[in-house]
């Protein structure tokens, strides 16, 4: 089944047309891959297809279906619109990426049979050649040899060109099956379960910010002064026709988008006015992204339960420990920290790697663990005395790069860092702040609006 592509078409379909064609459709929502599909029945009307098409859904011929990347409301509000309810997709990533895999050794298979059948065609063409045979310039055979010769030349580059291909569907299966394998990694899955943690607090954020802007538009006692005072710190705008919101010829005849504090300036709006439309703006951006809140509340809840079946360090991170050793690229290393975010271990404090050739500590996320072992009684005793992290210095000297301390927090993570200096014979442990000068070296820093700190004595 193949769809065309419509423009223009944008009214919703009713139920009488869908029951007049006999469609039958069929929704299904994959929290693996986070994709809407669309099933049919029947080939799409025009006006039905260009209202899926421009909800971003894209016919997937070899699976019969539409797919759209992402899940989005509008996306849900029209296959509800067509199929009634979205049902929970019965396939997995891992058999969806196997089937596609299956598709493309198919590719493979026939590319690599057409290849054999071309290359053997030629192998006749050529065998129908005396061997060192050359072309007899001049001979009345002249242009039928070149002809002949040009039919090799072409098999030769048609076998080639159909081996290459063949080759390439046969990596596309091997990435698609990897690409699957990967998107079930528990380490990918706890990063996924961050990036939505992330785009959840933004869509809270988001409605937070729109109540606020309610409860000051629906203050008593607005005016003009108020209301230019509130939009100024909002980006609502509307259109302004004429013929809805008249005003005198002396004043602005624009009538497209225009934010609320230019139209409250310019006489074209009253203060209520402004308020309605401020308040019915601010009330679907909260439907809105209350929808979008729940969703990432959804997947929230799919992934972790995914991630707890799963075990391994992940679901035992909460058991970490001071003391205790994680493994992280091959290596034990001693837990020094944890730092912990909303409740949860974001990272620990480790010594550094041993490759790395210098003394020091740095942060390790969780999902750079690959395995956890709980402290000793011992280690478990001394890990108060190691927790105790050692004081940062802080006093002038030659060569020192000095700065106050907002040009230092403006300064580029990357450009700068705090080392620690282990404890000797002259002197107890001590850390310091080290930041990239010209020429890629680095300068300790001496930071002139703080205390002084000096070495500590051993």
């Amino acid at each position: 089944m193949s769809q065309q592509n419509v423009q223009g078409a944008t009214a919703k379909p009713t139920e009488a047309s869908f029951e007049i064609h006999g469609q039958d459709y069929r929704a299904t929502y994959s929290p693996d891959d986070n994709k809407l599909r669309l099933y049919t029945s029947q080939r799409l009307d025009d006006e039905t297809y260009a209202i899926v098409s421009k909800a971003g859904f894209k016919w997937a011929p070899k699976q019969d279906l539409f797919v759209a990347p992402a899940w989005t409301p509008r996306r849900e509000d029209v296959l509800i619109a067509l199929a009634g309810e979205i049902e929970d997709d019965d396939s997995t990533l891992i058999e969806r990426q196997e089937e596609r895999a299956e598709r493309f050794s198919g590719y493979s298979d026939k590319r690599a049979s057409e290849s054999g059948q071309t290359l053997s065609h030629v192998d006749k063409l050529a065998a129908a050649v005396p061997f060192g045979q050359p072309i007899l310039v001049g001979h009345h055979s002249e242009r039928k040899a070149r002809r002949h010769a040009q039919k090799i030349e072409n098999g030769m580059q048609k076998a080639v060109m159909l081996f290459e291909q063949a080759e390439y569907w046969q990596h596309r299966a091997k990435a698609s099956l990897l690409h699957g394998k990967y998107k079930e990694r528990p380490d990918v899955r706890y990063r996924r379960i961050k990036g939505i943690k992330a785009d959840l607090r933004k869509a809270e954020r988001t409605i937070e910010e729109a109540n606020k802007y309610l409860t000051r538009w629906r203050a008593d006692g607005l005016d003009l002064k108020r209301a230019l005072a509130i939009s100024d710190f909002e980006h609502v705008a509307a259109c302004f026709s004429l013929e809805q919101y008249p005003r005198p010829p002396e004043k602005s005849q624009y009538e497209g988008m225009m934010s609320l504090y230019s139209a409250l300036k310019n006489d074209i709006i009253t203060p209520e006015q402004a308020r309605n439309i401020a308040v019915s703006y601010h009330e679907s951006t909260i439907r809105h992204y209350r929808r979008w809140a729940t969703h990432y509340e959804n997947r929230l809840n799919y992934e972790q339960a995914m991630l707890n079946e799963q075990g391994g360090v992940f679901a035992r991170s909460q058991e970490f420990q001071v003391g205790g050793q994680v493994k992280s690229r091959g290596e034990w290393l001693k837990i020094i920290r944890i730092n912990k975010s909303a409740g949860e271990v974001s990272t620990v404090e480790t010594p550094c790697y041993t490759f790395l050739g210098y003394e020091g500590t740095m942060k390790l996320t969780v999902d750079k663990i690959t395995d956890y072992t709980a402290p000793t009684e011992a280690d478990a005793a001394q890990a108060p005395v190691t927790v105790k992290r050692p004081p940062i210095v802080n006093y002038p000297d030659e060569g020192f790069v000095t700065m106050t301390k907002a040009e230092w927090a403006a300064k580029p993570r990357d450009y700068k860092g705090v080392r620690l200096q282990a404890a000797t014979e002259t002197h107890g442990a001590y850390r310091y702040r080290r930041v990239m000068t010209a020429g890629c070296s680095l300068s300790t820093v001496y930071i002139t609006d703080l205390k002084i700190v000096e070495i500590p004595n051993k």
